[in-house]
């Protein structure tokens, strides 16, 4: 495995209180995964990257990288940043000014942790992460002459030139634009697959992780909420949280109403009407159950789909709004004036006073309670 933590605990003190950082957090990915650590502010992702570095001590628990244990709470292991075979790309890029782009990369390499035994090595090694970061032409250029994303660029070379076995990412595009952000995203990700490392990246931002990860971790108030491929955090939320976070305007409460066997699907009751929803392995809701049902934006068929379909629904538009590659509509949904949000071609919409749609019940996310 490339990265293994086992019951991971911080606490801080804070004035009169002692504030829990990370609570009993574990998790492993395999090497060369690209995992993000994902959570609002104050979540535990950055205490949890600075313990994975070296940077802050946990009171319990157990870090292994790349098969190695570099802190263990039970024996009082504890390696230094310096032992653990890491390189580490931040926010504010950390460009030496007055060196050149090359001299940037080569500076750790000469006199960090890990020297290269001789100048041949050394210059082959700055070499092909320039090559890497297409950023052979600007080698002898001085650094802070660079772009935002070309800097960023060099503070990725410098990592994957050291030979790691794991990087870390803290929040490395926030001080970028918009349209350099989306560019870099992909850059970061085809170089650190390529070069076969495992990484773990930081950030806030919900497009940013299901874009570019292998595993999302969501954290939320020091613990983990729930673990991950993008596809699974997105259309199947394991919370409330989870799913408000990642951006579910549409969760609807509903109860049991019954069982249909031969469809192998929940009946229930909700402000729209009766729902059907397709049954989950191994689940067995009985009637009076509450649920909590994600209805995904994007999911809604839009337009009259003919009789005999299930979770079909005419709803009064309240309003719309245009998005540029689509447009959003807000419908009304039961008594007790709550918008669904609904989005659809923003071509050829139509101006209606109300809108049929129809949700599959396949397609309908579910957890129990409210």
């Amino acid at each position: 495995m490339g990265l293994i933590i086992s019951g991971l605990c911080k606490r801080y003190a804070r004035s009169d209180q002692a504030h829990q950082a990370l609570d009993n957090v574990g998790f492993a990915v395999e090497q060369g995964a690209f995992v993000t650590l994902l959570g609002p502010s104050g979540c535990g992702k950055s205490t949890l990257l600075n313990m994975i570095a070296g940077l802050d001590r946990p009171d319990a628990g157990r870090i292994e990288i790349a098969g190695r244990a570099v802190y263990d709470g039970a024996s009082n292991l504890f390696a230094a940043p310096g032992d653990r075979n890491i390189s580490m790309v931040f926010q504010s890029y950390a460009i030496w000014p007055h060196m050149t782009v090359r001299e940037n990369v080569e500076f750790p390499l000469r006199h960090g942790r890990k020297r290269f035994g001789s100048d041949a090595e050394r210059e082959a090694a700055v070499t092909r992460a320039l090559e890497n970061v297409h950023l052979t032409a600007f080698a002898q250029r001085p650094a802070p002459l660079l772009s935002g994303g070309q800097q960023q660029r060099v503070s990725l070379a410098r990592a994957i030139a050291q030979n790691p076995a794991i990087i870390l990412l803290d929040e490395p595009l926030s001080n970028l634009d918009a349209n350099l952000r989306g560019a870099m995203q992909t850059e970061i990700r085809s170089i650190v697959t390529k070069e076969g490392v495992t990484a773990v990246y930081v950030t806030h931002d919900q497009k940013e992780a299901l874009s570019m990860s292998d595993v999302i971790v969501v954290l939320n108030e020091g613990r983990i909420e729930q673990i991950g491929t993008p596809d699974e955090v997105y259309y199947r939320p394991a919370s409330r949280f989870v799913a408000n976070f990642m951006g579910a305007p549409n969760m609807v409460d509903a109860t049991v109403a019954g069982i249909d066997d031969a469809r192998d699907e929940i009946v229930a009751e909700c402000p729209l009407g009766q729902v059907r929803i397709r049954r989950r392995v191994g689940d067995t809701p009985r009637a009076g159950d509450a649920l909590t049902l994600v209805l995904k934006q994007e999911d809604f068929n839009v337009g009259d789909p003919g009789d005999g379909i299930p979770n079909r629904y005419t709803l009064p538009v309240v309003r719309r709004v245009f998005l540029g590659d689509r447009t959003e509509v807000l419908c009304a949904m039961g008594a007790e004036a709550r918008h669904l949000s609904i989005y659809m071609r923003a071509r050829g919409s139509s101006d209606g006073a109300t809108l049929s749609v129809q949700y599959r019940p396949e397609d309908i996310h579910y957890f129990r309670g409210r």
